[in-house]
Order: C-alpha cells, then sequence, then structure tokens
C-alpha cells in the first residue's frame, strides 16, 4: 500500500507546450458552447488560439441557406413551443486571447456547389501561424490546400450519427424524426485521411415535447467533447472512437414539402399529449426487494405514503437487521430527502423514520456502504456543488459529514469501491455546463477513503452518454467479476438499467463490457426503472408507473 499514493503521482498531467489553435469563424462572436470550452482551455494553458479566419459579410453564408435545408417555420414553430428559452447569447472571439485583439483574416472562399476553397493568400497566413490543429465554426465543406495547412488536421462538429448522415440540420432531422437519443460527433478532417475520421462522440437526452432543451443538451455535449478531446490529446490518451470512420451511406436530402407537414403534425400531437398528460398523471415509484436468483415479479413491493414516491434504494443489514435508504419525494414540495426502513426476514416494514445528514438542500441517491466497521454514506446532494462522505454517528438516523471528496462540481449519483488495494469513485457530473450532469461518466481515484485529495482518472470521462453513463446503483461483484449498472435515459427518464461487466480497472485505464438491459417488463403498467442495487444475495430497485395525481 505505501507505494500506491507515488503510482497515482506519475500518472497527473505534466505541463507541455500549448497546443495552437486556428479558428474559422463566420462572425466575431461564438454561441457559450463553443466559446466555454476554448476559453476554458485557454485559462488553463493547454491551448492558444492564434488565429480567425472569418467569411467574408458579403459572401453568402451557408447558414444563410438554412432555409433551403429545412422549412425554418417548422424549427421556429419547434422553439416558440419549447418549454425552455434558446441560449442566444455570444462571446466575442478577442475574449480568446490574451492582450483581447484576434488576429483576424477575412476569407472570400472560391465556391462550387458544396465546396468551400479558402484562396491562397490566407493559406499563407495560415502556414505562419505554424498551427496545430484548425477548429471549423463556420464556413461549408472544406477542400484544397487548407486541408494541409495545420499539423494535425481539421476539427468539425456534426450533430448527427455518422452512419445516418443528414444534409442541413441533423438536429432538426433527430427532433423530427423522434430518435430515441441525440448524437453529435467531432470529425477530424486532413488530407492524409479518406474521409473524416469520428475522435469524439456524445449522445445527449432528446424530448419530443421541447426542441430548445434538446438543444441545449445537445449544445452541452458538444462543449464537453471538444474540452475533452485536448486534455486527453495532452496527456497521451486517444480520444474514444478514433478508429471509427465516417460511412457515406444513408445521406439524407432536404424534406420535402409533404415530409415537412408530417414533422410539424407528429410534433403537434407529441407536444398535446405530453402537456396533456402530466398534467393529470404522476410518475408513482415504489420499491422492489428480492434475491438476485429470483424472477422479478415476485419481488415484494414497499409502496410509498399517499402524497410522495420512493425511489434510488440502497439495502445493507446491521447487527442482523436489514435496512433500506431511499429518496422519499413528496408532490407538493419536490424536494427531495432520504428516509430509511426497517424490514423482517419476509421483506416486511417493521420500523421507519426520516434520515439527518446535516444538509438542507434536495436529496438522493444514498449509496450506503460499510468500511471498516462503519457505515458511510454518499448522497446526492447537486446543489451543495460537492460529493460528500457522511459517517453513521447514530445509525440509521444520524450522520455527519467526515470528507469533501470532489468540490466545485454539481454531481449526480456517485458511488465507491474498493478494487485491487485502491478506491474507485464513480459519478457523473459536467465537464464545462451542469446541462451534462448526468451525461458524464467521470471516476476518481485514492489510495484511501477519507482522503483530500482524490484524483480524476486521466481516462474520464469514459463517455458523454445518456444510454449508460449515470449510475443505477453501486457497483457489485458476483461470481469474482466486478458489474456496473447505469440509467438508460433514452426516450424517457429512468426507462430501463444497463448492466456492464467491468473487465480492467486501474489507475490509468477502464474498460467495460454492455451485458444485457433490465427492463420493466413483467407488468403493464409499470414502464421504469431506473435503480438496481445488489447486496450479497438481495436486491432492491424501484419502478414506476404513472398513476392519475388525485390517486397518489
Amino acid at each position: 500500500m505505501a507505494a500506491q499514493p507515488q503510482t497515482l503521482v506519475q500518472f497527473k498531467v505534466m505541463m507541455m507546450k500549448k497546443i495552437r489553435l486556428g479558428i474559422l469563424v463566420e462572425e466575431e462572436t461564438l454561441p457559450w458552447h463553443k466559446f466555454k470550452p476554448l476559453k476554458s482551455l485557454v485559462d488553463e494553458g493547454k491551448v492558444e488560439v492564434c488565429i480567425a479566419v472569418q467569411r467574408d459579410k458579403k459572401q453568402a453564408s451557408h447558414m444563410s441557406r438554412l432555409s433551403k435545408v429545412i422549412p425554418s417555420i417548422n424549427q421556429k414553430l419547434f422553439s416558440f413551443l419549447s418549454r425552455n428559452k434558446s441560449n442566444t447569447k455570444r462571446y466575442s472571439i478577442h475574449d480568446l486571447v490574451a492582450n483581447g485583439t484576434m488576429p483576424i483574416v477575412i476569407s472570400v472562399a472560391n465556391q462550387d456547389k458544396i465546396y468551400d476553397e479558402i484562396e491562397d493568400s490566407v493559406i499563407e497566413k495560415l502556414e505562419a501561424a505554424n498551427l496545430d490543429y484548425l477548429v471549423k465554426f463556420g464556413f461549408r465543406t472544406l477542400a484544397g490546400r487548407i486541408l494541409s495547412v495545420s499539423k494535425k488536421g481539421i476539427l468539425l462538429f456534426r450533430y448527427g450519427d455518422e452512419t445516418k448522415q443528414r444534409h442541413g440540420s441533423a438536429l432538426y432531422w433527430q427532433f423530427a424524426e423522434q430518435w430515441e437519443n441525440s448524437v453529435v460527433t467531432l470529425h477530424l478532417l486532413n488530407e492524409r485521411l479518406n474521409g473524416d475520421k469520428v475522435v469524439g462522440r456524445g449522445y445527449g437526452s432528446l424530448f419530443y415535447w421541447d426542441y430548445n432543451l434538446t438543444e441545449h443538451k445537445l449544445n452541452g455535449v458538444t462543449a464537453s467533447i471538444l474540452y475533452w478531446y485536448f486534455h486527453k490529446n495532452k496527456i497521451g490518451v486517444k480520444s474514444r472512437n478514433s478508429t471509427n470512420s465516417m460511412l457515406d451511406d444513408a445521406i439524407y436530402e432536404e424534406p420535402q414539402q409533404l415530409t415537412a407537414i408530417r414533422h410539424l403534425m407528429s410534433f403537434f400531437k407529441n407536444y398535446t399529449i405530453k402537456t396533456f398528460y402530466k398534467s393529470l398523471y404522476h410518475n408513482n415509484w415504489s420499491i422492489l426487494i428480492g434475491s438476485i436468483d429470483q424472477s422479478m415479479q415476485t419481488y415484494t413491493e414497499l409502496l410509498p405514503e399517499k402524497g410522495c414516491f420512493w425511489a434510488d434504494p440502497f439495502y445493507i443489514e446491521r447487527d442482523s437487521r436489514r435496512y433500506i435508504f431511499f429518496e422519499s419525494l413528496n408532490y407538493k414540495e419536490g424536494i427531495g430527502r432520504i428516509e430509511w426502513v426497517e424490514l423482517d426476514e419476509h421483506h416486511q416494514v417493521i420500523n421507519s423514520g426520516p434520515v439527518d445528514l446535516g444538509i438542507r438542500s434536495h436529496l438522493s441517491f444514498p449509496n450506503v456502504f460499510e468500511h471498516e466497521n462503519a457505515v458511510y454514506m454518499i448522497p446526492e446532494a447537486a446543489k451543495t456543488n460537492c460529493i460528500n462522505l457522511l459517517k453513521a454517528t447514530d445509525f440509521p438516523q444520524k450522520w455527519e459529514k467526515v470528507h469533501e471528496l470532489v468540490s466545485g462540481v454539481q454531481a449526480a449519483d456517485s458511488a465507491v469501491i474498493e478494487h485491487n488495494g485502491l478506491w474507485y469513485l464513480f459519478t457523473t457530473h459536467g465537464s464545462i455546463s451542469v446541462l451534462t450532469m448526468d451525461l458524464e461518466l467521470h471516476i476518481y481515484t485514492s489510495d484511501k477513503l477519507e482522503s483530500d485529495n482524490w484524483s480524476i482518472h486521466p481516462s474520464a470521462p469514459l463517455k458523454i452518454d445518456v444510454r449508460g453513463s449515470r449510475l443505477a446503483g453501486a457497483l457489485f461483484r458476483k461470481n469474482g467479476q466486478l458489474f456496473r449498472t447505469a440509467q438508460d435515459g433514452t426516450i424517457r427518464y429512468g426507462r430501463r438499467v444497463a448492466l456492464y461487466l467491468v473487465e480492467e480497472l486501474t489507475p490509468t485505464s477502464y474498460k467495460e463490457t454492455f451485458v444485457r438491459y433490465i427492463e420493466p417488463n413483467w407488468e403493464n403498467e409499470i414502464d421504469r426503472l431506473h435503480t438496481y442495487n445488489v447486496y450479497d444475495q438481495t436486491v432492491v430497485l424501484d419502478v414506476s408507473r404513472d398513476k392519475l395525481r388525485f390517486t397518489v
């Protein structure tokens, strides 16, 4: 054990030469999801933005022809009827450089039907800047000498899966066609590649009744991918999916008039149904308990009291007694609290009560566990901007904070596990924005539980993915193997649980393999399952049924 702290130190980021960037833009401002990741990287000393190439304002912009690709009236209606307002704030590119004056070169690109070819006079200025990368935030598809002007190529984003390319706004297609989730990919382009290479990919939530929220979430994914791409390159860790090439098939042309009308009618249908449904029904979560080898349809159900739901259950045995800790949320107050119940050997409630954690905010996901004969808890308390470790002083009612494991993050659903002499903290939180709080899976490592120096894993974030980043419970072992459960939030929040086999977990590496989905399919009324916890042979989970508001 004495050598372990030194092992962790060896993998900390070493200061290296700054990465030199040039940016291709339409104007001298950028939206937040493109500006903030670059600004953070600049402030951290990891990159320097050396030069900007701006399209001549007199030249027809690709964006100005967006209405030829998608009927703009549809997009405006989607945005107008969304509950969330569009984020239109923009930031000056001049704030990306220390003296506040970004060198700008104006380009009048040579254009054909699809491509922009940057003129030689601009190319010469870019070559003189000795760039590592160009980042494309403007212009159309690029061709010609620009492809070789930077050492490593041109980075560009596409909203959409590279196996399902769309012309124009792929986000529009994802929303209008009601994909299970939204997708954004980061591509690397240079003259040495046969097409684009995908070097980053993220999967965001898709809300069929809220176009703006869908766009905000995906913009958050975009910001995080851009930020972490340069972090991973800085420390020598390759970006995920770096060997996948873009496919050229499955290209959708611009929607025809009848298709656009169908998209609009589908949106109004979903918007109306969702609004009406939410006004009449609550998601009513309850807890089930049984054995790991037992059919879930035979589990014992613990029903919440009227006016609230019970979710996020964690089971523990203490002094030969059985307890479940869980989130109890009162519908009227809308604030989660942690409560406990004690069960007899037949899983019937014999005692219950509230939990005093000394934290006055929304609480959930009470990850409770034993270590060295003490009982600890790591609850979700995102609004405290930290991940807290608490210890029971009067179990099960009274707890006190003993350590702040990670500071400065709004984290969702955190859990620790001891593995091969080290501690690993799994959690989800955003890097650039809280919009990805439930999408980015991070790991922190430490040589002991009660430590003030938990170090972020060099592979973080392990994924940015609504399909399987956010924990659905604590990691557990079965038959000598380590498993992780995760929430699949596609289509709806808490849709089902994804089970992963953890094949490799070290201070410098992580590998997991998808095993199967745990579906809430044993009863017609149950449509959600988002927590699955294993304690020895006992399993606790939660399920949701939509019930009329006046009945719960």
